[in-house]
C-alpha cells in the first residue's frame, strides 16, 4: 500500500495562511519517511485562535521559507501521487489555496479522506475526529501538531488496511465504500461516501475481556507492534486492549519498539522469505543490541489472563 499522508495547520482563517505542513511517506504498507516544515505565511499574521490551537506564533515562522520557495522541494511528493488527510476537504483546499497565492499550477494527484473512511469503517464510534479514532485503535496522538496529525491518519489507514487485508490504497478506500477524488490543473473533484463493502465489527474492547485482572500493567508505558495473523482477537480488538492497559501501538518498527506481537507461524519455523519485514526490522535491531520482547499469540494471551512468568 503506497500513499502519502498530510496535514496542514493555519495561521488564520484564511486558507491561504499554511504556516506548518507535516508529511509521511508510506511504501508497501511501511512509513518510510516523516517530514515536518515550518512556514512563513504570505500575511504575516497569527490568529490568537489559531495559535491556541496549534502553538506556533509568528516569530517561529519569521525567518523560515514561503511556500512557493518550499512547493520547489515538495512538488514531486504529490505529482501523480495518493494522498490521504484526515477531513481531507481542509487540507487540500488549503493545499489548493496556498498555490492560488502564488500563482502556480496545480499538480495531478489522487487524494482520499480518512475521516470519510472512519465514518463509514467505525459506525459504532460517537465521531470520526482523529483524537477520537486514535484513541479507539490505542494510538497516542499530540494533536494540532502537523506531522503528529499525518502519522495519526497514516496509521488510521495501515490498520485498517492490514485488517482487511487491503492489496493497495485504492482497494482500501474501495472496501470502505469511498471514492477518491483528484487534483489537476483546472480544478479538483471531490472525494464521495457512499454504502461501505464492510464496517469493522469491533468495539473499542472486546465484549469478553481476555483477561482477569484489569490492573495488569504489563505493557503501561510500553510501545508494542503488532505483525502477522491473530486467530483468538481481531487486530483492533488487541489493539484497543494494549491502550486500554496503558501500552501505546505503533505502526512500525522503531528505536522506540519494546513489544512485538508475532502472530501466525513460530518465528523458528519461518524462513527469512516468510518473515514479514516488520518481524525483520526487529532482529535487525536485536541483533544491534535494540532490548525487543518478542511475544507469540499464546504468549500475549497468558500475559493478558495473569498465567505468564513475563
Amino acid at each position: 500500500m503506497n500513499f502519502i499522508a498530510i496535514d496542514f495547520e493555519t495561521a488564520n482563517e484564511k486558507r491561504a495562511s499554511a504556516c506548518s505542513l507535516g508529511l509521511v511517506i508510506v511504501k508497501e504498507g511501511q512509513i518510510v519517511d516523516k517530514r515536518y516544515y515550518l512556514i512563513k505565511p504570505k500575511e504575516l499574521r497569527f490568529n490568537p485562535m489559531n495559535t491556541r490551537i496549534h502553538g506556533i506564533r509568528a516569530t517561529d515562522v519569521k525567518n523560515e521559507r514561503e511556500f512557493n520557495d518550499l512547493w520547489l522541494d515538495i512538488r514531486p511528493l504529490f505529482e501523480n501521487q495518493f494522498i490521504v488527510a484526515h477531513n481531507a476537504s481542509f487540507d487540500i483546499s488549503v493545499l489548493r489555496a496556498m498555490l492560488d497565492a502564488y500563482h502556480l499550477p496545480y499538480p495531478h494527484f489522487d487524494y482520499c479522506c480518512s475521516m470519510l473512511l472512519s465514518k463509514n469503517y467505525f459506525p459504532m464510534l460517537q465521531n470520526a475526529k482523529l483524537n477520537t479514532i486514535s484513541h479507539h485503535l490505542g494510538f497516542a496522538l499530540n494533536h494540532h501538531h502537523a506531522l503528529a496529525d499525518a502519522i495519526a491518519c497514516a496509521n488510521i489507514l495501515l490498520t485498517v488496511g492490514e485488517e482487511l487485508t487491503s492489496h493497495s490504497i485504492h482497494h482500501l478506500f474501495h472496501q470502505t465504500g469511498i471514492t477518491p477524488g483528484q487534483v489537476y490543473d483546472l480544478g479538483y473533484r471531490a472525494p464521495k461516501r457512499s454504502r461501505p463493502m464492510v464496517t469493522s465489527k469491533t468495539n473499542p474492547l472486546p465484549a469478553t475481556l481476555p483477561f482477569s485482572n484489569h490492573s495488569t500493567d504489563f505493557f503501561k508505558n510500553k510501545t508494542v507492534v503488532l505483525t502477522g495473523p491473530l486467530q483468538s482477537l481481531t487486530r483492533t480488538e488487541a489493539i484497543a486492549l494494549i491502550g486500554h492497559l496503558g501500552g501505546t501501538v505503533g505502526n512500525s518498527i522503531t528505536k522506540k519498539t519494546q513489544i512485538l506481537i508475532v502472530g501466525g507461524q513460530p518465528i523458528d519455523q519461518l524462513t527469512p522469505d516468510e518473515m514479514s519485514t516488520k518481524l525483520k526490522k526487529a532482529i535487525t535491531l536485536v541483533y544491534y543490541g535494540q532490548d525487543i520482547l518478542f511475544l507469540n499469540e499464546k504468549e500475549f494471551l497468558a500475559i493478558l489472563k495473569g498465567d505468564s512468568n513475563y
